[in-house]
């Protein structure tokens, strides 16, 4: 199953700096995250604050790839439909990871919505450094990228739900979420480069409600996500100074998506 360099560009997703929200996160989610072994399954890409509603036709996508025991493969051709792209699978039995990139781009904003976003975002140690560096005023300039990633699950499960797929930045269950219980907690562990990724601030949304900060990765990169039937969205933002000719910070972000059942 392999994307033409045509249908490649046509079926992006874009990240859209917007006012003074950070961006739309781009994000996976299947029409359903469980079938039948051997059944299809339409895989939608959206962009969207919100969720599970896509509100922006996501227009750049890099890499969109279905994970197996076997390996990797490039999902087949997208379609659009309404405000999401969709692309139609046939995973086999137990758990697939389905992933994309958002390819990294640089975008301007202006001193003061740069701050909301990092606030936004809770990424206060940036505004604290460029408040040390006399920079609260300057034109934030950043390189950002995101890595998008999705449980699903054909037949009976396997311990495919932990895979790491290898992205610059995901986040990794360590419990097998048809496993959890409405009402418990998900431990998960976020990897930067391959290595734990500490301190950061995860977010969790689930159906028709906001994002809702649930605190930092440990030491490990860990932390336990308080969790409810229904399909989840989190997401994390790690953001470094860098210095190049269009930047000063770069952002990796990364979304997982999931259902409890």
């Amino acid at each position: 199953m392999r994307l033409t360099r045509s249908t490649s560009l046509a079926a992006g997703l874009i990240l859209a700096i917007a006012g003074s929200a950070a961006a739309h996160y781009t994000f996976i989610l299947p029409e359903k995250f469980r079938v039948a072994q051997g059944a299809a399954m339409n895989i939608g890409f959206h962009a969207s604050d919100s969720f599970p509603e896509s509100t922006q036709l996501p227009r750049r996508l890099a890499n969109a790839q279905l994970h197996t025991e076997s390996g990797a493969v490039e999902l087949p051709a997208f379609r659009v439909d309404g405000l999401r792209q969709v692309a139609t699978i046939n995973p086999p039995n137990g758990y697939s990871i389905v992933t994309a990139i958002n390819p990294a781009r640089t975008a301007d904003m202006k001193a003061d919505e740069f701050t909301d976003y990092l606030k936004e975002e809770s990424l206060t140690q940036v505004i604290e450094a460029r408040a040390k560096a006399g920079e609260t005023e300057k034109v934030g300039r950043e390189k950002f990228s995101m890595y998008l990633k999705s449980i699903i699950l054909a037949g009976e499960p396997n311990d495919g739900y932990k895979r790491v797929v290898g992205l610059p930045m995901e986040i990794v269950p360590e419990k097998d979420p048809a496993q959890i219980k409405s009402g418990g907690s998900l431990p998960v562990r976020v990897l930067f480069k391959g290595a734990p990724a500490k301190d950061l601030q995860i977010f969790a949304a689930s159906t028709g409600k906001p994002a809702k900060n649930i605190g930092k990765t440990d030491k490990n990169g860990k932390i336990s996500v308080p969790v409810s039937s229904g399909p989840w969205r989190l997401h994390t933002i790690l953001m470094e100074r860098v210095t190049l000719p269009d930047a000063d910070w770069e952002s990796f972000w990364t979304t997982l998506t999931f259902e409890i059942p």
